[in-house]
């Protein structure tokens, strides 16, 4: 017998379960098997509750399966797609093959309101190859019995293609872009095309769990979110954006330092001027606003003839034509969404609260280095004070000038601004100071 697959694992068939999590009110584990769809309608016939009123947001599914059936597999995207069901890819559990298919059929409907409502932890896998034709014998198959199963082959294939052709909601997007799909059919077998970085995620319309919380925006940070704006919309970028190399090639005298201008800098708002690395005959340029946890932006893209909002705006015209940013756009693009979430790491195991250890302290502006000096550190963890968790390091120069960090719930400060961890693999950790943009890193 032939079978159309999405797999080249081998589990135990999916199971399908009310969820204790706070995140899906199912979950699905294990491999897409015929039957599976009946199941689902089976459990879903009680757990999904429909519109609150306002959309199906809260009818979400966790997925943990390494694919399976095609056909079965189709069965279930179109049921989400249709009664809009979101998707879930939790902390340490994975998706694959037609699982991924499933994933990205993840939305919410409702009278009004109408969105794409697909989730992936930063410590969860997505990954997506072209189905294959499972022989399930060793002995010879007649002739017919192959052009049944191609036929059948062909048909699920053609029920993927309008699945990934299905519209977003008020949108020109489509919920599979023609590159996602193309990368699917290019990826054959355990050679998997995963979504694994800050461009793919956004690219793709992909919602990523788990993201420290937003903490102030810097020059870098105001950059990132301009080109991310604009080639989330186009495709996937042969050479990532490079804020720094791009400030140090241009270099001072040519324009380095006016990459991203402040234009607006209040307790309420700050807004800076970027121009994008694409601008030359071209215009191509954002505004970007944060105003607490919020981003917005407005601009326009020649290159590509894209806009982020109505396009081109200015400080008097920037609420009416400006967008929300998602803070994954913040982000250099081919950073790895495993490691946005990197807390500060905590001192060598030896350490001990309020005990001085010897380490490297080292500050980088956004283009050079600044100061590496030997340090010491003392640190305070655990501490609690009105219900939330303060821990405390501080770093002593030979100067006697002090660093201090400190986490005070789920907020980092450095010397008292508000910071966020950064990843380098050569450090212990290293955060960024969001006022001045410098970083400073740690290594014991």
């Amino acid at each position: 017998m032939a079978i159309l697959m999405f797999s080249g694992f081998t589990t135990q068939a999916a199971t399908f379960a009310m969820s204790s999590k706070d995140i899906c009110v199912v979950s699905l584990e294990g491999e897409i098997v015929e039957g599976d769809f009946q199941r689902l309608q089976t459990i879903g016939a009680t757990a999904f509750k429909g519109s609150d009123g306002e959309s199906s947001a809260k009818d979400t599914i966790c997925l943990n399966s390494p694919g399976g059936s095609v056909a079965e597999g189709v069965r279930i995207a179109e049921f989400f797609y249709q009664k809009g069901i979101g998707t879930v890819i939790d902390q340490g559990d994975e998706c694959y093959s037609i699982c991924a298919i499933m994933f990205m059929m993840g939305i919410a409907q409702g009278a009004e309101v109408n969105f794409v409502n697909r989730k992936l932890h930063l410590g969860g896998k997505l990954g997506f190859h072209r189905p294959y034709l499972d022989i399930q014998s060793d002995e010879m198959i007649s002739v017919r019995a192959l052009a049944v199963a191609h036929d059948a082959a062909v048909e699920s294939v053609m029920k993927i293609m309008i699945l990934a052709n299905n519209h977003v909601p008020w949108s020109n997007s489509t919920m599979m872009r023609p590159d996602l799909v193309q990368q699917m059919l290019n990826h054959i077998g355990n050679d998997l095309f995963y979504i694994d970085t800050v461009e793919k995620a956004g690219r793709f319309e992909i919602d990523i769990l788990g993201m420290p919380k937003g903490s102030g925006l810097t020059q870098e940070q105001a950059y990132y979110a301009c080109e991310n704006s604009f080639h989330w919309q186009v495709g996937l970028m042969d050479t990532s954006a490079d804020y720094r190399k791009l400030q140090k090639d241009l270099g001072p005298n040519n324009g380095g330092n006016s990459i991203v201008k402040l234009l607006k800098d209040d307790p309420k708002e700050k807004i800076y001027s970027v121009t994008s690395g694409d601008a030359g005959y071209s215009e191509a340029g954002c505004l970007i606003a944060h105003r607490g946890t919020y981003l917005s932006g407005c601009g326009y893209n020649g290159m590509y003839n894209v806009m982020l909002g109505q396009g081109q705006c200015n400080l008097h015209d920037f609420e009416e034509r400006s967008q929300s940013v998602p803070p994954l756009a913040t982000f250099k693009p081919d950073t790895p969404i495993s490691m946005l979430g990197q807390a500060m790491a905590t001192p060598p195991p030896q350490a001990e609260p309020s005990k001085a250890t010897t380490a490297v302290c080292t500050v980088f502006s956004p283009t050079a280095l600044l100061d590496r000096q030997p340090c010491s550190v003392a640190v305070n963890l655990g501490e609690i004070a009105n219900g939330k968790r303060l821990d405390r390091y501080e770093f002593v120069w030979p100067t006697g000038n002090k660093t201090i960090i400190s986490k005070d719930g789920d907020t980092l400060y450095i010397n008292g601004k508000i910071a966020r961890p950064v990843a380098d693999a050569a450090y212990t950790f290293c955060v960024l100071n969001s006022d001045t943009g410098n970083r400073f890193c740690f290594k014991s």
